[in-house]
């Protein structure tokens, strides 16, 4: 909230183009509130300039508008140019507004460079992974698999047309047995194998970086945002605060295996998995049969 009476020209700025936004949707000022679960009066208040919504609030509204592309990104870099150097996005990637926000930001983006060193990239998760991420905090399967294709939609930025320019640091730590699934693991690593003739994927030990996972963007207006996904929220930098982690991507290249080692390094992995699914599979084999003779399966 703002403690003057008059925004400033900013302020004024971002209030008439959500308004303008409403208006071309053909919204009123009630029904917006309902779909996005604020006041009338609250959003009156933002459109006036005399309150200043925060980054989520901006991209609910947006969201429920159906405003994409051009318009979208324009209205976000008004919101926050208000907002300042950095912003947090409260809630998990379930949230809508946290979804597309970070999605926005990979649509807008002219280059990409994302560092995951405890598990395999968002852009770059299979399924059955995400379900094994997200799964222990949603128990709604409905909730669980809307999240789910929503992340999965994200891969399209990796395989446009005229994709961004992507580099991909990937923690050794990301490809041991978290979940307990290895056969999941074994697909997962697979899929890695299979696109990086496409996508660009490097391998670092975890130990040789130690900065949590990031996501960094350079948009096609210049900007430089840096994305930093925890488990409840995602804290967003630009200008000044975003500056230092282009030595840490100078960092992560030279510690990174070449992409020539880093595949060798992932079908090792996959052998590895694939051994284990095997073992799993003959120990169920074995237990079952001990069971169908009246052995005992423990023995």
């Amino acid at each position: 909230m703002r403690d003057s009476e008059m925004p400033d020209p900013s302020e004024h700025a971002l209030g008439m183009a959500l308004r303008d936004a409403r208006l071309e949707a053909c919204f009123g000022l009630r029904e917006l509130g309902r779909w996005v679960g604020v006041e009338p009066d609250q959003l009156s208040s933002w459109e006036l300039g005399q309150e200043v919504p925060t980054l989520e609030d901006v991209a609910g509204v947006l969201g429920a508008l159906g405003v994409v592309g051009e318009k979208k990104s324009r209205i976000m870099e008004l919101a926050r140019e208000v907002a300042g150097a950095s912003w947090i996005m409260y809630g998990s990637q379930a949230d809508t507004a946290h979804y597309t926000m970070v999605a926005g930001h990979e649509r807008n983006a002219e280059s990409m460079t994302v560092w995951a060193p405890l598990q395999i990239p968002e852009l770059l998760q299979i399924p059955d992974y995400a379900r094994l991420v997200f799964g222990p905090a949603l128990w709604d399967n409905e909730i669980l698999e809307h999240v789910v294709e929503n992340r999965l939609s994200r891969k399209e930025i990796l395989f446009d047309a005229e994709p961004a320019e992507v580099q991909i640091f990937v923690g050794t730590e990301a490809l041991r047995q978290h979940f307990g699934d290895a056969e999941v693991m074994l697909r997962q690593v697979r899929y890695l194998i299979e696109i990086s003739p496409t996508v660009k994927i490097r391998l670092v030990s975890s130990e040789a970086v130690t900065e949590g996972a990031f996501s960094w963007y350079r948009l096609w207006d210049a900007t430089e945002v840096v994305y930093c996904p925890h488990q409840h929220a995602g804290v967003f930098l630009s200008g000044r605060e975003a500056a230092p982690y282009e030595d840490l991507i100078e960092q992560l290249a030279e510690a990174a295996l070449s992409p020539e080692d880093s595949l060798h390094h992932l079908s090792a992995a996959a052998a590895g998995f694939e051994e284990e699914v095997r073992a799993q599979r003959l120990a169920n084999e074995t237990g079952l049969t001990k069971l169908l003779t009246g052995e005992d399966p423990a023995e």
